[in-house]
């Protein structure tokens, strides 16, 4: 049996009736308008008896419980099915967290919106199963420098393009692309007030006019952090920056001849790691943040191993350092993958996810300095338990292929 994919998409723009407190900089940022809208873009993979459905949301992020809620109801349909939930963490989309309300002990969720949100990301997800068909698959990967730096470790960056196309067995005509790119949609800064994917638009209508197929957009190892390089924060700048990786990806595709996949493979591992951060336990018990931890203080996550022709796809929880990044990439590359893909904000989002070697708790985290990522990561432990969880979904052939929630 060959390889099946369907596609589908639904807009997921709040509506401004009701107040819009953007995520990603500060508090009380309220949305003045819909510069382009947001989506959930699915796209269902199954080969034999393996179905994996994975969607990119232009959100900030999605805590796991959450998606967990989602998963049950896109498996009560189709019960083979397991989902994957990645935000692409674009900066100009609702607050889906909580941190950035309008003032520190106020959660900027709206509760409405999230309910709709479930529900419209379980009917896409469900939508793009129904559409299965038979596909060939175009993969390759390409350096796009210049347009990202790494504001934490200028000397440590990911600047890898990772393309994936699925084309019509017959006809070889694109049916759907996935990209992904190691960088913060954020061209547009902290003044910007008006809802949008950021550089992700432009990349993905660039790919979409081309090929007359849809395009979808994720991001891989963009901590540390991996923020765009453009000669300044407007609209043009974020929209120079799409068309060029939508470029780079069509000219890379279009070198790469479809291969044949006969199956696919996926892995899912769930591991605890300590929420040691004190800034993240005051959110919790002030209710801004929500979810469950464990009675030991710790909370449970889970990634997950995606192996799909010549490419392994990690699913990643948080916002991986290229440090950490390049490292599993090449990992990969050793168990036996000829193209490493990363994709992070994956089923969770635990913040920034660091080396241990390089982790130092800022003195005083409301104003950490150089070790902001530090106040906005769960804790010193998480980057290596996801080490460890690699290694355990490389390794351990009963790795879990389907998980029982709690």
């Amino acid at each position: 049996m060959t390889l099946s994919v369907g596609y589908a998409q639904s807009v997921i723009t709040p509506s401004l009736e009701r107040p819009v407190f953007l995520a990603g900089f500060g508090r009380n940022r309220r949305a003045a308008s819909v510069h382009d809208d947001l989506y959930a873009r699915a796209l269902a993979l199954r080969a034999h008896d393996v179905a994996v459905i994975v969607v990119a949301a232009d959100l900030i992020g999605l805590a796991r419980h959450e998606i967990q809620t989602i998963e049950r109801v896109v498996q009560e349909q189709a019960p083979a099915a397991q989902l994957i939930v990645a935000a692409t963490h674009t900066h100009h989309g609702p607050d889906t967290l909580g941190l950035w309300g309008p003032d520190a002990m106020t959660r900027g969720v709206d509760a409405h919106y999230v309910a709709q949100l479930q529900q419209t990301l379980a009917t896409t997800a469900l939508q793009a199963y129904q559409q299965l068909q038979p596909v060939s698959l175009r993969i390759a990967s390409t350096q796009v420098t210049g347009i990202a730096r790494n504001a934490r470790n200028p000397a440590i960056t990911d600047e890898e393009l990772s393309c994936l196309q699925f084309v019509d067995v017959e006809t070889r005509r694109p049916l759907a692309t996935l990209l992904v790119y190691p960088c913060h949609p954020e061209v547009l800064w902290d003044d910007n007030p008006h809802i949008s994917s950021d550089y992700l638009c432009s990349m993905r209508r660039t790919v979409e006019y081309s090929t007359g197929a849809p395009c979808m957009g994720m991001v891989g190892a963009l901590g540390g952090m991996m923020t765009p390089a453009m000669p300044g924060n407007r609209f043009e700048d974020a929209e120079r920056m799409g068309v060029i990786l939508g470029e780079a990806a069509l000219t890379a595709l279009a070198e790469t001849a479809p291969q044949n996949v006969d199956a696919i493979d996926y892995r899912r591992h769930l591991f605890a790691t300590p929420l040691t951060n004190p800034l993240f336990q005051m959110a919790m018990q002030a209710g801004l943040l929500t979810g469950q931890l464990n009675a030991d203080g710790s909370l449970t996550t889970e990634a997950s191993l995606l192996s799909i022709g010549d490419a392994a796809i990690f699913f990643m929880p948080g916002e991986v350092l290229p440090q950490l990044g390049l490292a599993y990439k090449t990992t990969l590359r050793a168990a036996g993958a000829r193209h490493a893909v990363l994709i992070g904000l994956a089923n969770d989002e635990l913040g920034y996810i660091l080396p241990a070697e390089e982790f130092v708790y800022p003195d005083n985290p409301f104003e950490p300095g150089d070790h902001y990522e530090e106040s906005m990561s769960v804790g010193v432990e998480i980057g290596s338990a996801l080490t460890a969880a690699l290694d355990a979904l490389l390794h351990n052939h009963h790795a879990i292929r389907r998980i029982e929630h709690e």
